[in-house]
């Protein structure tokens, strides 16, 4: 019982004791061999696997003291477009509920810039991307997000992608009728991870939101430009996607005030 295969999983849908008391430590940090069984396993990952790994999950931190994330960090800029094809990662319910510290990136707030352009050797074309998003709540509850859900303003989304190469990326957020907002830049490594910047995991909050939103990740393979104008010219309408610059991923929610919705 080492990594997660078809027997586990069963075991897990059993609420098996010991095999639970296993994944939660085990899924507590990235694993390359679960994730590959993930991605591969014959069936979807449908919501009834999230639930199997978000039950996973430590209990909430903020019940024992300890915040669940730390408070927003550093300054947003500007744009948008793409769509991501429909897949999921079912690991990242379970990578994502191990998690306590992350960055909370604001309208007016934008990560620091890593030191680094991203890491590898110098791609031959674009890097292929998909971005999967999960709301967490204030009390430290995760749900995966379907595009186009209705999320609450007291959530924070966590990104999660998927890169064939490394690269660079520049997060954009953009409301209806406004032009987008830079988040932050971000070293991408190729595989499946969580959005990281130099401070920890990244987490996009939506306590000034209301109504439709957009998240956009704009990624440049190593030898390509990844400049803010680059990344725009990645964003417009209007333009084929072979005639504009990097690859861009887009993820959808609907921002509503009031607490978080239940599952």
């Amino acid at each position: 019982m080492e990594h997660l295969d078809a027997s586990a999983m069963r075991d897990l849908a059993n609420d098996e004791p010991t095999t639970r008391t296993y994944f939660a430590r085990h899924l507590a940090s990235p694993c390359e061999v679960c994730e590959a069984f993930l991605a591969t396993h014959v069936d979807p990952l449908d919501g009834h696997t999230d639930a199997l790994l978000l039950g996973l999950a430590p209990p909430s931190e903020s019940t024992v003291g300890v915040p669940p994330w730390v408070p927003p960090l550093a300054a947003p800029r500007t744009r948008r477009f793409a769509a991501p094809p429909a897949r999921y990662w079912g690991w990242m319910a379970g990578a994502v509920a191990a998690s306590v510290l992350m960055v909370v990136l604001s309208p007016g707030e934008q990560a620091p810039t890593p030191g680094v352009q991203g890491i590898g050797e110098k791609g031959t074309g674009r890097i292929s991307l998909e971005l999967a998003v999960v709301a967490r709540s204030l009390d430290g509850g995760l749900r995966r997000l379907d595009a186009g859900a209705v999320v609450a303003r007291d959530e924070v989304l966590l990104l999660r992608y998927h890169a064939t190469e490394s690269g660079t990326a520049l997060l954009y957020q953009q409301r209806e009728h406004q032009p987008a907002e830079l988040l932050g830049r971000f070293p991408l490594e190729a595989g499946t991870h969580d959005l990281e910047g130099p401070e920890g995991l990244t987490g996009v909050s939506l306590e000034a939101d209301e109504g439709p939103l957009s998240l956009m990740l704009v990624a440049f393979a190593p030898g390509e430009a990844a400049s803010e104008e680059d990344a725009l010219a990645a964003l417009e309408a209007g333009v084929a996607p072979d005639a504009r610059p990097g690859t861009v991923a887009r993820f959808d929610v609907r921002v509503q005030s009031g607490q978080t919705r239940a599952p």
